[in-house]
Formats: structure tokens, sequence, C-alpha cells
């Protein structure tokens, strides 16, 4: 049975929905039920109420919002007040869509004011490219970058990159639809390690140029990618890996680090995501493990500086942003490379490594800022 749930009475509690992706074949139909839930536990220590709900609960008439709330250990559905502030966590729209969903949420306003998100969020990795490499201090930092555009493209790549080529979707998470692409020159033949849709690991071997740049072509199809140099981003025994920083709005509207940690994918994989069976270990021990205490101190010191430098640089071209997961490959000698920048990203990285103070912030953060942003406006209608 639905239930109708209408905010506290007290002036100082507002209301947080979280928009997530709908899962249909699952109990309750989202996804994020984990991170959701706790939101929800950390929204009641700071009077913020949180519900969830999909595009698919957005009514096209009515008061509110179809969702669900998380009430002594169950998942709740009902109609939900049109919340003080959205967080939108829905990865995978065009910018259409995300434009129509906001229109059909803009209308359920009653006087008619735009609705207030706790961020704008990026806008795919080829613009995040393009942004960062006209900042002069990333261009270090950056590898060089095109948009994927034919096989011709792709054959001149591998002659200048010493025959290896990575290729991935502009808007994709989680490693999924990447392809690592190597010449072996002598025969001409094409050796492809990649993701599929499902982030199931493959291996393709070619005999020759043509079949193997067609069966490319058919994986891409009418999708944007981007193409980039193979680095060797692997540590001593070949797993790849990378650096997750978690960096975070907080309680006053300032960026601050939340949390570093060590991301080391499956042997002979092509990425580390964590969806794609990585697993996370501390990032100080593993880098000093590595590279030794001299190159780790050096490496974490760029890290740090990168982070603390890229959010608020970012913003000045997107807008306004709340967090952002930052990915940096690190190659055999010692050079860190930026290799994507999520607004929407997860931080089950920290519970795996058991860093309770970095989870702790990295669910907390969201709400304190929210309730910063709600404050602020409260204030502005009052004064």
């Amino acid at each position: 049975m639905k239930q109708l749930f209408t905010p506290a009475a007290s002036s100082m509690t507002s209301m947080m929905g979280v928009m997530v992706s709908a899962k249909p074949n699952l109990s309750p139909p989202f996804g994020e039920t984990a991170f959701c839930r706790r939101l929800t536990l950390a929204g009641a220590r700071h009077h913020l109420k949180v519900y969830v709900f999909t595009e698919e609960g957005i009514l096209d008439s009515g008061p509110g919002i179809e969702g669900y709330q998380y009430i002594r250990g169950n998942w709740l559905s009902g109609s939900f007040p049109v919340p003080d502030i959205i967080y939108d966590r829905v990865s995978h729209r065009d910018p259409c869509q995300l434009q129509l969903t906001r229109q059909r949420l803009d209308r359920l306003t009653e006087d008619g004011r735009p609705l207030q998100y706790l961020a704008r969020g990026l806008s795919g990795k080829w613009n995040v490219y393009q942004s960062l490499k006209r900042q002069e201090s990333f261009l270090p930092h950056l590898p060089r970058t095109a948009k994927y555009s034919s096989s011709i493209q792709l054959a001149r790549w591998l002659l200048q990159h010493n025959n290896e080529v990575f290729l991935k979707p502009h808007s994709g998470t989680h490693g999924k639809l990447t392809l690592h692409v190597r010449l072996v020159n002598e025969h001409q033949h094409l050796m492809l390690t990649g993701r599929d849709r499902n982030n199931v690991l493959f291996h393709k071997h070619f005999q020759d140029w043509e079949t193997g740049a067609a069966w490319i072509d058919r994986f891409i199809g009418k999708r944007t990618f981007i193409i980039q140099p193979y680095l060797q981003l692997t540590s001593t025994d070949g797993r790849p890996f990378d650096v997750r920083v978690l960096m975070q709005k907080n309680e006053s509207g300032r960026w601050s680090l939340t949390g570093m940690a060590v991301r080391l994918g499956e042997q002979d994989s092509v990425t580390s995501n964590l969806h794609g069976g990585g697993t996370a270990v501390q990032a100080d021990r593993y880098l000093t493990r590595e590279f030794g205490e001299s190159a780790s101190a050096s490496i974490l010191g760029t890290l740090r500086r990168l982070s603390a430098d890229i959010p608020e640089y970012l913003e000045s071209c997107f807008g306004r942003l709340a967090e952002l997961g930052i990915d940096f490959g690190i190659d055999r000698e010692s050079r860190v490379w930026i290799i994507e920048v999520n607004s929407k990203p997860g931080r089950s990285a920290f519970f795996q490594i058991g860093d309770q103070m970095s989870a702790f912030k990295s669910i907390e953060n969201p709400i304190l800022y929210a309730r910063y942003l709600w404050l602020r406006q409260l204030r502005r209608v009052n004064s």
C-alpha cells in the first residue's frame, strides 16, 4: 500500500529527493539501494528527510513524485512532495533526455521557480578532456586524446604509439565497452582485450587487419568513442591499477579530499574498476610497495595537488559541482596521468579497504552540502 509522505512541521527540516536509475527486476526497483539507505540514515542525523525516485516516478500531473522512503528497515513506496534539493545519480543520459527530465520536474513546482539541484554534473569524457587541456598545469598529466573516427585513424594511431591504443566510450562508466587494441606488426594481426556492455572481459585475435578493423567498427557502432595511447598502468605483477580520489564539498560549501584508494584489476584485464571484478587497497601502502618511499611520497603529493585544483577548475567550465571521483593512472616511470573525472562517483572502495573515516564522510558530505545549499536559499528568501 502506498503512503502519502509530508515534510515535518519543523521549519529546520528540509527534504532531498535522490534520483536514481530504475532497475525493474530488483526489489525495491532501483539501483544503489545500500548507498541510498546510508544517505537516509545520515539525513536523519542532520534534519534532512531523504526519499528515492526514478525518472518513471515523475508524474505528468499531480502535486508530487512517486518514490520510496527507507523506514524502520524497509523501503516503503509512496507519493512525495517536490523536494527542496534533488541529488541526481542517474547516468547514461544524452543531453536531450536530461533536459526533458528537468523540464518535467520544473513543472511540478507551484511557483514556477526552477528546482535546486545538488550539482549540474559533467558531460562526458571528451568534453572534460577538452576543458582540462586548456589549463596548462594539467597538460603534462593528460594522455593524448581524440574522438575515434575510422579504421584509417586507428591504423595511424597504432603506428604512432608503439602499436597499442585504448578505446573507450565518451559517456560510459565502470569500464564497460573499453577496448585495448594491439597490432602484432610483423603479421598485421590484431589482438583485442576489452569489456562488453555487461562488463564481461573478452579476448579476440584476428589474423588480418581488415577483419579486425571491421569488428572494431561494429563494436563501436554509432556511439561516440575516444582513442588514447595505451599506457602501461600496471603493477609489478602485471595487474592494472588506478588511484581513485574522492573530492566532495562539505558543510561549508568548500572542496575537501574525502579519501583515496588504489583499485586493482584482475590479471590480464584492461580496467581496474570494482564493477569489473577489481579490488581496493590502501593507497599509501600500495604505492610505497610498488615505487618505494621517496617516489611514493612524490606521487602522493602530485595526486593531492591535482585533486585540489581540478574541482574548482571544472566548476568554472561546467557550473556547480558537489563531488568528483578522479581516477589517476601511474606508469612504471612514476608519472601521474589523469584518466577520468566522474561527477557521479561510487564510494565502495573506502568501505572495502576499511577506511571508516573516508567511508563515513563520503555519505555525510552530500547531506551536509545539501543542508548548506538549503539554508543559504532559506536566508535569501527570508532576507
